[in-house]
């Protein structure tokens, strides 16, 4: 036995010599690893779970029909806890012990930020499928990065758009005193003016991030008596203020414009007032194409769930990273960069492209109106939705290589 050892570790070491790999090497050389920079906690936490629900869907689903390139995806998760110097050394980890290929961005728009510096200078591709500040796609664009979430730009312009047909005039704000919160708003309010000169913000407060008691503002958004409150708080913040502003008796008085994602609705149930019109990024329940079927009756089963937006967008983003590879015959990631300028590719939500000038996917919002539905009992969803086109709101290719011009990188 001893001398088989023996003569076994003497091939090993011929092996070597030879140039040939050992078998632990030839073993990782067939996993790629994809690293998720998760925001766990905080406001981002219903989040997390669709976001793992619909990334693991993927995963298990790819590896099954042989993987990337025949090498099979191993996702590595940390979290930032929303902290964007966190963020960035994650980002750092995941590349350098992890030996990531790829990257996922977090929640937080202050996160991805710092982690797309990170991608860039290691020439890793990273997407955003939930993080969306306009600055990504802008300012801060690198080749390594794509979005496939409607970005602030998209979403504040586009709700915008869609209430300057409204015969509103007297507008409020409310958003999260951060760069998500102000590059919506900036959208928002640009577009709105513009298509409608009769409108104005006549009210704007500004709480702080992880700031909980919005009982101060209340008061000042209903003193100016708009008759429509615009914004962008998310999440658990959102659901908060809807809670603490219902006994003021506000929703009785004006609508709130924001993002009823479906884990928001969820977390309200029935405490969620009826007619508001807002929007969100991806409604399973108003997207009617043969991918998006087939992922919800195939999620359901697996979860016994609904999928939330957050889950729905992880999986398009995977998908064009999937095809991206495809197309660039390679799972490297300096190769696949390339193929996604103007890459096209069969999202959940039909037929989509990224644009090559800045990685942004073409996709718009859906604006609709809370309501009960018989289909979910516990909780209401969005009625008479009508999609806003990302053609119709996002920068143009001009705008965009004028704003870089002023902000070079």
């Amino acid at each position: 036995m001893k001398k088989v050892i023996r003569l076994f570790g003497i091939a090993a070491v011929i092996i070597a010599f030879m140039g040939i790999v050992p078998a632990n090497q030839v073993l990782a050389d067939e996993v790629i690893k994809i690293g998720w920079i998760a925001d766990m906690g905080g406001i981002g936490a219903s989040f997390y779970k669709s976001q793992k629900e619909g990334i693991e869907m993927f995963i298990e689903e790819t590896n099954a029909s042989g993987g990337f390139m025949g090498k099979k995806l191993e996702l590595v998760i940390r979290d930032s806890d929303l902290k964007a110097d966190v963020g960035a050394n994650l980002a750092r980890e995941l590349i350098l012990n992890e030996k990531c290929e790829y990257l996922i961005g977090p929640t937080s728009s202050a996160v991805a930020l710092a982690a797309t510096k990170v991608a860039k200078e290691f020439k890793k591709i990273i997407f955003f499928h939930t993080s969306n500040t306009e600055k990504l796609t802008t300012t801060d664009f690198h080749p390594y990065m794509f979005q496939v979430v409607p970005n602030t730009g998209i979403e504040g312009r586009g709700i915008a758009y869609f209430l300057a047909q409204k015969p509103y005039k007297n507008y409020g704000y409310i958003g999260l005193d951060y760069a998500y919160g102000h590059d919506q708003h900036d959208a928002f309010k640009e577009s709105l003016l513009k298509s409608n000169p009769n409108a104005k913000i006549t009210v704007e407060v500004w709480p702080k991030t992880g700031e909980s008691n919005y009982g101060s503002y209340i008061p000042t958004l209903m003193a100016q008596n708009p008759e429509v409150i615009y914004s962008s708080l998310w999440g658990g913040a959102l659901s908060t203020f809807i809670k603490q502003a219902t006994p003021y008796g506000l929703f009785k008085k004006t609508t709130l414009s924001s993002l009823y994602d479906l884990d928001m609705l969820r977390s309200m149930g029935q405490e969620m007032p009826e007619n508001l019109m807002g929007y969100t990024r991806c409604p399973f329940y108003a997207v009617d194409t043969p991918q998006m079927k087939a992922f919800v009756d195939k999620f359901s089963k697996k979860f016994n769930d609904w999928p939330a937006d957050w889950a729905i967008m992880a999986y398009d983003g995977l998908l064009a990273l999937k095809k991206a590879v495809e197309t660039a015959g390679s799972t490297d990631s300096e190769k696949v960069s390339k193929a996604l300028d103007g890459l096209k590719w069969t999202s959940l939500r039909g037929e989509r492209y990224l644009r090559a000038e800045d990685h942004m996917a073409n996709v718009g919002i859906y604006v609709g109106v809370s309501a009960k539905d018989p289909k979910f009992k516990d909780f209401l969803v969005l009625k008479d939705v009508v999609e806003v086109p990302a053609e119709k709101v996002w920068m143009s290719v001009d705008e965009i290589k004028a704003l870089r011009a002023k902000n070079p990188q």
